[in-house]
């Protein structure tokens, strides 16, 4: 545990934007392509696509890079995405619909924030998952006190494993979606209200 966490505190944390900022799009995209993910080619073709650097300069997402220099060169080892979005309502219990919403059991879309993307590189040995969760979700509740907000969700791939990081201590995200074995992700919201 200690190792994982000396790791973790050993890496650089930027934010995409500081990155571009300093460098330009193109040596950015360059730094971003060295993330491989052989477990999710989702998180894999998200920064190596040009789809990270062109929603962070459309100010659709934020992304937050953890680096390490490798024989004097920037690798990504690890990072995470937010941003705001919509939650339809649709198939959901009125209840779980007002405790979202805090106020109205009929809303039919209720706005949220989303961590679009978490996950560290194939190559990382580290058990550094817990930081860069704790991280985005520190992030969120930064802006929920400028703008306010009470949820957060997230499409959780449909792994045993993966679903109990994210439902088990010191996580509490629970399921919004029926648990199906055909479902490829299933969406999971974690409360920032207290009532």
């Amino acid at each position: 545990m200690a190792e994982n966490k000396k790791y973790y505190e050993s890496l650089d944390f930027l934010s995409l934007s500081d990155l571009i900022t300093q460098t330009s799009d193109t040596t950015a995209q360059s730094i971003l392509e060295t993330f491989s993910c052989k477990i999710n080619s989702d998180l894999e073709t998200f920064l190596t696509s040009g789809n990270a650097v062109r929603f962070e300069i459309n100010h659709t997402t934020r992304t937050y890079l953890y680096i390490e220099m490798i024989e004097e060169k920037p690798e990504i080892i690890a990072y995470f995405t937010i941003s705001l979005k919509i939650l339809s309502t649709e198939g959901l219990a009125k209840s779980l619909i007002k405790k979202l919403d805090g106020i109205d059991r009929k809303r039919t879309n209720i706005p949220c924030f989303l961590i679009a993307q978490l996950g560290k590189t194939s190559s990382c040995e580290y058990r550094i998952g817990q930081h860069l969760l704790d991280d985005a979700i520190d992030t969120i509740q930064s802006i929920k006190k400028q703008i306010g907000g009470r949820f957060i969700i997230l499409d959780s791939v449909n792994v045993e494993k993966v679903l109990d990081f994210y439902k088990n201590k010191p996580n509490i995200f629970t399921l919004l979606d029926t648990p199906k074995k055909t479902s490829k992700s299933l969406k999971m919201y974690y409360p920032l209200y207290s009532n």
